[in-house]
């Protein structure tokens, strides 16, 4: 089967289980608030009583913004603190949400509970973690250290240029090339997620050295795959940011229309996510033996 057959499999598979993306998108929503409201009400506190702050906040006035930071310098630790633990937090409640998806995903049933789940969620939810563990050095490696390496390479490479344009460009290939490095390393580690779900092994380790093997043997196809899935978000996003750019600002109303497309955005790339885990299921039926 054809790379694009497989998307547009996956893409209907997603389609039937969109119930998930409403899910994520309401988790999503519950965390932004959690986060967002400590320094929503930081703001309001210093502009409660202030006539003029809807000048302020319309410029992003750069002497307001240097007077909240000296108001708040001793509470840097804290904030610090909060922002280390709301990513450590996600990370987590990311782990906890995709056994979730790739086990309602990888059920017989086209209909699945909320109960079916969470069960899913919190029975995959141990092996996500360790396998979390287990990708901190992969990242680290590949996105850090070769990327790192790429951009000294076309630094080098643009250092002596007498016009601006080679260090633009090494600039775009620079970014381009951490962006590609990423989705290397997450292409990989959704795999090895799918085959724990699928195969049945417990064993992360075991697990990641089987996929590693299968990836090597089908690399192209199945990062064909991801680059395709990854296209489609990339519309999506260049849709919400014309729309976004075009929409008009200033008063309630449009800026509450501007609010709900925000969060149609975001539900969106809670379906993106859904479809790349479908498509990616798919092509591990397609490609990968029973148990490997």
């Amino acid at each position: 089967m054809s790379i694009f057959r497989l998307f547009v499999k996956g893409f209907g598979f997603g389609f039937r289980k969109r119930r998930l993306a409403v899910r994520l998108w309401a988790v999503s929503f519950l965390f932004s608030l959690l986060v967002v409201a400590p320094l929503a009400f930081a703001i309001h506190g210093q502009l409660a009583h202030s006539l003029s702050a809807d000048t302020v906040l319309a410029r992003l006035d750069a002497d307001w913004l240097t007077d909240l930071s000296t108001r708040y310098m001793e509470a840097t630790p804290l904030i610090v603190g909060l922002l280390l633990a709301a990513v450590v937090f996600y990370l987590l409640l990311t782990a906890f949400l995709n056994g979730g998806v790739i086990g309602c995903l990888a059920r017989a049933e086209s209909r699945t509970t909320l109960a079916d789940f969470f069960h899913d969620c919190g029975l995959h939810f141990w092996r996500f973690f360790r396998l979390l563990l287990v990708s901190v050095p992969f990242y680290l490696l590949i996105a850090g250290a070769l990327h790192g390496m790429i951009a000294a390479l076309l630094e080098a490479l643009s250092r002596r240029s007498a016009t601006e344009w080679p260090v633009l460009v090494a600039s775009n290939i620079r970014l381009l090339a951490l962006v590609l490095l990423l989705g290397l390393v997450s292409m990989f580690f959704d795999y090895v997620k799918i085959g724990l779900v699928t195969s049945g092994r417990k064993g992360v380790l075991k697990e990641t050295w089987w996929t590693l093997k299968f990836i090597l043997r089908s690399f192209f196809r199945a990062w064909g795959l991801y680059l395709l899935a990854g296209l489609a978000f990339v519309a999506l996003t260049l849709l919400y940011l014309e729309v976004a750019r075009i929409l008009p600002q200033g008063r309630p109303p449009l800026i509450l229309l501007a609010f709900l497309w925000q969060q149609l955005y975001i539900l969106g790339r809670q379906a993106s996510r859904v479809l790349f885990f479908a498509s990616e299921l798919e092509f591990s039926k397609q490609y990968r033996a029973p148990g490997r």
